[in-house]
């Protein structure tokens, strides 16, 4: 078969039209992919410049060549722009001035003033490796790592036509090729280039084709494993990188950790400002978690404000920890939002929100993805409970406990609507005189079902959860209700003290609380005492020293509980406005067997009494106790040596029994 250079040019057409179909195809079907609009539009100039060639004889000669190498370079620059278009690199329609023009002007002048094949051949070739070398510049420039094997090809095919125009180029230049008969001569020696380039041209484009394939392939991909919203990896993706990551730690011996985040108040964000900007905050929130992590790392989205992010190859334990307490730090910042759906002119809406993480860990905490990420999720509920804004790490019996604590929150929160908390008085006895001059209120809880439940089992919880505070203010209204009923009993007046929890000092404020409930019930601030620990004012000592002095301005008493198990420090103890030190229960246990509680017991009584303060000590239960605070010079105690925690009722029996007796002793000293 007799391969002059119309045979394949006329090749060269029906390739073209079949590669113009299959783009014409594909932009029809997926118009937002980038690079295929452009090829499509190279397949049809090219497909004209080539038909212009083979029509050469029916039209002029001057037309032709002009007409028809001009659309063949507009090709080569449309492809170029594909290329940039399909790797994200913007171009504007200039790009095509820069090159046709000048090509078509040069043509037609070297048709007028040069007329010869050699002339427009190298003009032609020195274009078409200026594009070529362009293209291959932006390839490299934003080459697609997860397309590595087609672009490398694709260069490959490109730097071959532009070494076949190159050679070309200097053949053209030794060896000028005359004008006549320059399609179907015989001696054509042009004919071998042009089957080399028909064969890389036709290789290129099928690159191109396997370009938008594989780019179609990755989208799908990424659709199965990418989340649409943050762009983010999904639960199916996580899976896989976790299972690889489990494998990978099992040969090493490391361990990994896995970050289950949930947003506190996103559903208020979303609710209040609407589903765009609930949106526009989880991409800003996925943009802050990404910050924080290495780049072996990965964080997912598992389905509305929920996050989880896998550690790989952590040293120490605690590195999660460290990475979960930036992460909360980053999401408690303040979000700015640009948009609302209820209001399209409200914009710069700021919003602050949280973040309650969980922490499981392999293989302390799991051998497979799926365990690891319930464990996970069980230890982020804990953070939730224990105040939110905060992470918590999984531990071999913590669902069960979980589960308990969460239906005991449930109780605890149903209890307070059904008033089914008490509070019970202990006696303080002032250690000269063995008289009752005060009380600790506690409270109680209880429960239908099970009868009075420990403190200790749910005053943690609501510590964590943040009933405190609700419980907190009930106990402190109903003892000043309680202690003014005495009073209108006639009972001697008494100093009646509170606890305040340090969750309840930090949250509310507690100055304007006890002004408002000693106006509601009547009771004498004089006769109320609030007791606080070391930790809570130690917290935030500047606020808490303004704090106290609000208090001690309206009258109340201030005293500091479980003193010596805290910070004990003389330097910001006598910062403080306080009356009363409370020694703690633990010094007094071991008296008079440990030598040591009892140098720390005398110390702590005359620090106090050096600074002011009355002592009273804490859980006094033997008289050998009782007798050591009184040689010390103790002022008070409260113990089981005299009374436990009784109700209202008993409480006031107690009092009773107190008058009576000083009754019966005025009156055997009267009759002697």
């Amino acid at each position: 078969m007799k391969f002059d250079l119309l045979t394949i040019l006329m090749a060269y057409l029906i390739v073209d039209a079949v590669f113009a179909i299959a783009f014409a195809i594909t932009v029809r079907r997926h118009p937002n992919i980038g690079g295929p609009r452009c090829w499509l539009g190279a397949c049809i100039v090219c497909f004209t410049g080539f038909l212009g060639i083979s029509l050469r004889g029916l039209i002029p000669d001057v037309v032709s060549i002009v007409i028809a190498n001009s659309l063949i370079i507009s090709g080569g620059v449309c492809i170029w722009l594909g290329v940039r278009d399909f790797f994200g690199l913007r171009w504007h329609c200039s790009s095509l001035a820069l090159f046709v023009l000048p090509a078509a002007a040069l043509l037609s002048l070297f048709t007028v003033v040069w007329p010869s094949i050699s002339a427009r051949q190298i003009t032609i070739s020195l274009f078409i490796i200026g594009i070529g070398f362009l293209i291959i510049r932006d390839i490299l420039r934003q080459r697609n790592l997860a397309l590595l094997m087609e672009t490398n090809l694709l260069i490959g095919f490109i730097g071959a036509e532009a070494i076949l125009h190159a050679i070309r180029l200097i053949t053209v230049i030794v060896m000028p090729a005359s004008t006549g008969s320059y399609l179907l001569s015989p001696d054509q020696p042009d004919r071998i280039f042009f089957m080399l380039a028909f064969i890389t041209g036709t290789a290129r484009m099928l690159i191109m084709v396997t370009l938008i394939s594989a780019r179609l392939q990755d989208e799908l991909n990424q659709l199965a494993t990418q989340d649409p919203l943050t762009q983010l990896p999904n639960r199916r993706f996580l899976l896989e990188r976790l299972k690889h990551g489990i494998d990978v730690e099992r040969r090493g011996g490391k361990q990994l950790a896995l970050l289950m985040l949930d947003l506190d108040r996103f559903k208020a964000v979303n609710d209040s400002l609407g589903h765009a900007a609930g949106d526009e905050l989880l991409q800003q929130v996925a943009g802050r978690i990404q910050v924080r992590l290495r780049d072996v790392d990965t964080v997912a989205r598992l389905g509305g404000d929920e996050f989880i992010v896998l550690l790989e190859d952590i040293a120490h334990t605690e590195d999660a920890a460290r990475v979960a307490e930036e992460i909360v730090g980053d999401l408690s910042r303040p979000f700015q939002l640009l948009c609302n759906d209820r209001d399209d002119h409200d914009l710069g809406r700021e919003v602050q929100i949280g973040a309650s993480i969980g922490i499981s860990l392999y293989p302390q905490h799991g051998n497979n993805p799926e365990l690891l990420i319930e464990q996970a999720d069980t230890a982020m509920y804990q953070a939730k409970e224990s105040g939110r804004g905060c992470f918590a790490y999984f531990s071999e019996d913590l669902t069960i406990a979980v589960r308990k604590r969460i239906a005991m929150e449930n109780r605890l929160r149903r209890a307070i609507v059904q008033q089914e908390l008490r509070v019970y008085y202990q006696a303080q006895i002032d250690i000269a005189s063995g008289g009752i001059v005060g009380a600790e209120a506690l409270v109680r809880w209880h429960d239908p079902s099970e009868g009075l439940i420990s403190p200790a089992d749910f005053i943690p919880l609501a510590e964590e959860t943040g009933l405190i505070v609700e419980i907190g203010e009930w106990v402190l209204r109903e003892t000043c209700r309680q202690g003014q009923r005495w009073l209108a009993d006639g009972f001697l007046p008494l100093i009646l003290a509170v606890n305040v929890s340090p969750k309840q000092f930090r949250r509310c404020d507690i100055s304007a609380l006890v002004a408002a409930v000693l106006a509601e019930t009547g009771f004498p601030a004089g006769q109320l005492e609030l007791e606080m620990t070391e930790s809570g004012l130690m917290e935030n000592r500047d606020k808490a020293v303004e704090v106290l002095n609000n208090l001690r301005a309206q009258g109340v008493l201030l005293a500091i509980d479980d003193f010596g198990t805290g910070y004990s420090s003389l330097a910001y103890l006598k910062r403080f406005p306080l009356d009363v030190l409370k020694i703690d229960k633990s010094f007094i246990d071991d008296i008079p067997h440990l030598q040591d509680d009892m140098e720390i017991t005398a110390t702590i009584i005359a620090m106090g009494h050096t600074l002011g303060f009355k002592v009273l000590a804490e859980g006094v239960e033997t008289q050998e106790q009782l007798d050591f605070l009184r040689l010390k010079g103790c002022d008070a105690y409260q113990g089981y040596l005299t009374s436990k925690p009784v109700q209202p009722e008993e409480f006031a029996k107690l009092l009773k029994a107190q008058y009576t007796s000083k009754a019966a002793n005025h009156a055997e000293m009267a009759g002697q």
